[in-house]
This record gives structure tokens, C-alpha cells and sequence, in this order.
């Protein structure tokens, strides 16, 4: 496979639809009309499973770094998808990563073998009733490497010449730890905790059959020429998707100081760090379904670090996350080139002319009136353990742990997994509230889910995956959902940009 450059960037592919020769389904083995020749190309995603509700633990973060991958045919050589790329898990509880493409022989193959280079989960304990994770209780367990091997299912996965093939690696991450007492003691990469999803017409999402899968939240920072838009993150490639009459433009775009002002291609602009929404396509490409600038173009400090705050904040200048994700300057950067994702981070709030302003990435989506109590100069006390939030970095120390100082805090998405209490309506769905991560704090009331029916390009929609609209939803199923959250005593606790029935 051709790639832009040896940190595995993203590139326009040309993918998806699986079916096997003579129309037979993913993970059939051929057994008419079965002399084949030529290439077939294969595309591959990454999600990741929840922790069973209610969860044993209250998972922060799983940090995974996967080396490469190989395809092993019935006969011939072994197909390598190289790497390396790294993704904290639980944001793939809802979003879907793009691992690779590949051209290869048609024909049956057995095995897909990941090459992990490692894994680090930072989990804590908690009171149980009480928000946030119980005090210095934030800890970090590492994981060796490994090389778990997927086989196929039903003799093997047949390709045809010039098919276009998708499949997504469904990790299951509970079934990797060992958890007591809340406590995790152990990772385990080689139980076997893998499985594929097939992509592509026969997976039911809110797609259409000529698309594969989403790429959702890509961020970074931007270079664009034309219509074409390229992301280039800290830790997992480049994506390069072409934006059309269907992209929506966040409100974002109409911020001075970020944006231009217009929801139209010209919002986009070099050394912006910027959100994307993406879909792959089955004809190859990859669309611009969203674009969602967080700061302006700026080429002497655009850093910028996300994360999952943990404890109940007591300072009003002061607070602590879990990072789950960063955006490095091009140059002069303040942050390590290699971000170390897990991590827990310390963020003192700037003070004075450059005090820290907040602000709230709605997205276009449905968010409750008071979504104003989190936007301007405010106390660092406002924020809530579970709410995600981007911090801008105007300084940075590791001499003992991860401290910055911040002089903007947006609240971006959390991503939450629980039992459905209710079938899901046009607006709307619930939670049961005992079923969530207990650092919430939940009271044993439902918490109301918030969606969004839009029609892109003029308004923003939830993005629904396992689920073709939001009235699929089914009471005592299990979902993750990529949301803002306001608090469990909101009208809306939380806004979905994104549903996915677990499997």
C-alpha cells in the first residue's frame, strides 16, 4: 500500500462492499466457480467494545499502539498493513479509526494478526454516589507487547478479483483486564479478545450501501488546497478527505479569531487545528461530512490537549484530566513530539489580561439553553468529573508530572457507554443511570440523551452506527454515545453527535 509518509498517514482509498465470489457472504468459503485471479483491496477500521454496564471500573483511558497488521492467505505470502499509529480505545467506545488499505491477491484468507507494540490503561476508584474519581486513586497499568491473531470465521475471508473489501477489528477491551475491587491489575493482548465486523452494504448504520464507515473526529492541524482538506494529528497519520455541497460547517466558522466568518470551504484555512468528520466511501474516497475549527491559523503556538476531567475541581484556578488526545504546532510546539496519551495532567487556569476564557463546541448540535454557564471567563469549579474538555497550552512541565497552564478550555465530547431505559424517539432517548461509569456520580434517576435531526449542509445530525435512525434505539440495549455533558440535573445531560448500538 502506498503511503505519504512513514507515520502511516491516511490516504483516499479505494474500498469497502465485501461480498466473496460467487456473491457469498464475509467469512465464506468458495466452493463454485472458484478460480480467481487479479488484486482486490481491503480496507480496515478500528472500534472498540465498552465495558459491560454496569462497568467494574472506571476506565480513563486505553492506550494502544499497534505496530502493523498481517493478512495470512490459505496459500501465498502474507499481507502486511505497516504502522505505527496510536489510539486511546475508549474514544473508539463510539468512533470508528481507519487502520489501513491494502491491494492484494483475491482469493481466501485465514488470519489477521496485529502487531501491538504495547498498551497503558489508566483507570481510578471512586465513592460510590459521590462525582469524581476518589482523591490521588488516578493510576496507570502497563501492557507488553503482543501479537494477537483474529481468525476468520467459516473457513476464511474470500476476496474476488476487483472486489472492494471492508472490515472492522472489534476490540473487546474488558475482556483484556483483570479487575477487582474497581482495581486493575493486569492487561492481557493475547486473550483473544478480537473479532471483525463486516462493513459495507450488509452493516446497518445510518450510511448508505455505497459507503463504509465514518472517521469521526479527526484533529489537528490543517492544510487545505481547493476543496481537498488534510488533518494531520499527533498520533495516528494524516486524513485526507474532499469537502463537497453536503459538508457542514460548524458555528465555529462565524468566531473571530478562528473562522472567516462563513460556513463554506473558505472557514478552512493552513495551521487551523480543526475537527473532521469524514465517511468512507466505496468508490475510494473519503468525504467531508463536517468541519469544525477549535483555534485560528497560528504557526507559533497551536497546542492544544484533550482530555477527561477526573475529580470534583475545589480550585478556582486549577484542575485535573486525563489526556486522551493532543494537537502538536507544526513548529515551536511546547508539547513532546511524541504526546504521551494516558496521561494525567494538571491545567492552572491563566490569569490576568489573558485569563482563561471558556468556551462550548456545540457543532451545530441541540444543546440546552444554559450551555452558556460553561462559556467566558469563569471558575475552573464550573467543570464537571466526565465533561471532556480541549485545553489550550500557553506552558508546559514534566519535572514532576504533567503540568500546564491553559488560556482557553473548550468542552468538546465524552464518550459514555450504558443501558438503554428507554426506546429512542425523534428527539430524544434514556439512560439508566445506575448502568453508567460510577465516577459520574449518577443518582438513580434516567439521564435524557439529547439528538439532533438536522439536514446537512444548513444543520448538523446525530450520526447513528449497529442503528439506522434514532427510533432503532431499544430499551435494555447497550449503547456509546460521543456527547456533550452538561450534568445529570440538566435538561439535556447529555448531546449526542454520535449513537452506536453495541454488539
Amino acid at each position: 500500500m502506498n503511503r505519504i509518509n512513514t507515520l502511516f498517514l491516511f490516504t483516499l482509498l479505494a474500498a469497502v462492499g465485501l461480498t466473496a465470489c460467487s456473491g457469498l457472504p464475509q467469512g465464506t468459503v468458495c466452493t463454485v466457480n472458484c478460480t480467481v485471479s487479479g488484486n482486490a483491496t481491503l480496507s480496515v477500521t478500528l472500534q472498540s467494545k465498552p465495558l459491560t454496564p454496569p462497568p467494574s471500573t472506571n476506565l480513563l483511558s486505553y492506550n494502544l499502539t499497534v505496530g502493523g497488521a498481517t493478512l495470512t492467505p490459505a496459500t501465498g505470502n502474507p499481507i502486511n498493513i505497516p504502522g505505527p499509529f496510536t489510539f486511546d480505545l475508549t474514544r473508539l467506545q463510539s468512533d470508528s479509526a481507519f487502520l489501513g488499505s491494502v491491494t492484494l491477491p483475491s482469493g481466501t484468507y485465514t488470519t489477521l494478526t496485529l502487531s501491538l507494540s504495547g498498551a497503558e490503561v489508566t483507570y481510578c476508584t471512586v465513592t460510590a454516589g459521590v462525582p469524581g474519581c476518589t482523591a490521588g486513586t488516578v493510576t496507570q497499568v502497563s501492557g507488553g507487547a503482543s501479537a494477537p491473531v483474529i481468525t476468520f470465521p467459516n473457513g476464511g475471508l474470500v476476496v474476488t478479483s476487483s472486489q472492494q473489501a471492508g472490515i472492522s477489528v472489534y476490540f473487546d477491551m474488558g475482556g483484556t483486564l483483570t479487575v477487582a475491587n474497581q482495581a486493575i491489575s493486569g492487561i492481557n493482548l493475547t486473550n483473544g479478545n478480537l473479532t471483525t465486523i463486516n462493513l459495507g452494504p450488509t452493516h446497518t448504520s445510518g450510511l448508505t450501501s455505497s459507503q463504509l464507515d465514518y472517521l469521526e473526529d479527526v484533529t489537528g492541524n490543517v492544510t487545505v488546497n481547493g476543496n481537498v482538506v488534510t488533518i494531520k494529528t499527533a498520533t495516528y497519520g494524516s486524513i485526507t478527505a474532499t469537502a463537497d455541497s453536503n459538508t457542514y460547517y460548524s458555528p465555529n466558522c462565524n468566531l473571530t479569531g478562528i473562522g472567516d466568518g462563513t460556513n463554506t470551504i473558505n472557514c478552512v484555512q493552513n495551521n487551523q487545528v480543526a475537527s473532521i468528520d469524514a465517511i468512507l466511501n466505496a468508490d475510494g474516497t473519503i468525504e467531508l461530512i463536517s468541519y469544525d475549527p477549535i483555534s485560528a491559523a497560528n504557526t507559533t503556538n497551536n497546542d492544544w490537549i484533550e482530555g477527561e476531567v477526573t475529580y470534583t475541581p475545589t480550585n478556582l484556578a486549577q484542575f485535573s484530566i486525563v489526556a486522551n488526545d493532543a494537537d502538536v504546532s507544526s513548529t515551536g510546539s511546547l508539547l513532546p513530539s511524541s504526546f504521551p496519551i494516558g496521561s494525567p495532567v494538571v491545567v492552572n487556569l491563566a490569569t490576568g489580561a489573558n485569563a482563561a476564557i471558556f468556551g462550548v463546541d456545540t457543532q451545530g448540535l441541540t444543546v440546552p439553553a444554559d450551555y452558556t454557564n460553561f462559556i467566558g471567563t469563569l471558575p475552573a469549579t464550573v467543570l464537571l468529573p466526565g465533561q471532556a474538555v480541549a485545553v489550550h497550552v500557553t506552558s508546559y512541565s514534566s519535572t514532576a508530572g504533567i503540568v500546564v497552564t491553559a488560556d482557553a478550555v473548550e468542552l468538546r465530547f465524552s464518550r459514555v457507554a450504558g443501558t438503554s431505559a428507554t426506546g429512542g424517539n425523534n428527539s430524544s432517548f434514556s439512560y439508566s443511570s445506575n448502568s453508567l461509569p460510577p465516577y459520574f456520580g449518577f443518582t438513580n434517576v434516567n439521564q435524557l440523551v439529547e439528538l439532533t435531526s438536522g439536514t446537512p449542509p444548513s444543520t448538523n445530525s446525530t450520526y447513528y452506527d449497529g442503528i439506522t435512525t434514532q427510533t432503532n434505539i431499544t430499551s435494555g440495549l447497550t449503547y456509546s454515545v460521543r456527547a456533550l455533558y452538561f450534568g445529570q440535573f440538566d435538561a439535556f445531560p447529555f448531546v449526542a453527535a454520535k449513537v452506536r448500538q453495541n454488539q
